[in-house]
């Protein structure tokens, strides 16, 4: 697949078994290592824009889950199958440790990085990022609106539902994704990683959705490092109960809420939270990250 004009700080890192990772590197280039892990679906390109990393001194790595933007698909991937392509890209870049964070249907990848590369991964986030949908002892759906509610059941049925959600999608950022609230710049920002994620086709937006409707084959208890999970308090498509799982089934994690709703409006707190994860100075005494509210803590 070759670049266009517009891959230009795109850098192909190849696997060892043959495929190709699209990846980029924002921010400070002395900063500290972070990998920040895109929705579903997204690509390489969602990252936050203007000085944002330069002024928190982090070391930002993006890139596309195989099937999106330049990345080879592989059919049928897990979860937990994100932990070795970080691992390729953060041997490719001389990492050591790092901090991991992902957003919505990244989180997971975020949380399996953690658990499968513990030795190497200091802290985590999870940003409006659901519980499994396996998980136990939990009523998933219950708090949730019918959008999202649909788009979990498309997924559960298989591919062919799931290419009617593709196509709605499609209609959405074709038409501008009405309903956004978010500045200017994230705004063109989004739709430059949306369209991007459509490069090869549905197939990085179906491997993504039947993974995470299956087990995610790895244990939330491995997962060692120090985890924040950050909910939107006016994200109908991730409940609270969501939230709530998640910080009681892992070994040290904290959650907690900001203002707007699932795409934000929360670009201060969700850049505090990357600084934490970045271990940067102005958050080596942890992460100020609520609008007048407490982490909570399980």
């Amino acid at each position: 697949m070759e670049l266009t004009e517009s891959d230009d700080r795109t850098i192909i890192v190849p696997t060892e078994d043959g495929r190709a990772l699209g990846v980029c590197e924002w921010g400070d280039a002395e900063g500290a290592p972070i990998f920040w892990l895109h929705g579903t679906p997204g690509s390489r390109l969602l990252r936050h824009p203007g000085e944002r990393y330069l002024t928190h001194h982090l070391r930002v790595y993006t890139y596309d889950r195989p099937g999106y933007g330049l990345s080879t698909r592989v059919p049928g991937r897990r979860v937990a199958d994100a932990a070795a392509d970080v691992r390729t890209i953060a041997d490719h870049m001389g990492l050591e440790g790092f901090g991991v964070a992902g957003v919505s249907g990244g989180a997971s990848s975020a949380l399996a990085t953690a658990a499968l590369l513990s030795d190497r991964v200091d802290r985590c986030a999870v940003v409006v990022g659901g519980a499994p949908f396996t998980a136990e002892g939990l009523d998933f759906y219950a708090g949730m609106d019918e959008e999202a509610r649909q788009g979990w059941e498309r997924a559960n049925q298989g591919p062919e539902a799931l290419e009617a959600e593709w196509r709605e999608l499609l209609e959405w950022v074709d038409s501008g994704m009405p309903g956004l609230d978010v500045a200017e710049d994230v705004m063109a920002m989004l739709s430059e990683t949306v369209h991007e994620a459509t490069r090869q086709g549905p197939g990085g937006f179906l491997d993504d959705c039947l993974s995470e409707v299956r087990d995610w084959g790895f244990s939330l208890q491995d997962v060692r490092a120090p985890t924040c999970i950050m909910l939107a308090r006016d994200d109908a498509s991730v409940p609270p109960a969501h939230g709530e799982w998640l910080v009681s089934h892992l070994p040290d994690a904290a959650l907690t809420w900001v203002d707007g709703g699932h795409f934000g409006p929360r670009d201060e707190p969700e850049m505090r939270l990357l600084a934490w994860v970045g271990h940067s100075a102005d958050s080596a005494m942890g992460p100020d990250l609520s609008q007048g509210s407490q982490p909570t803590t399980g």
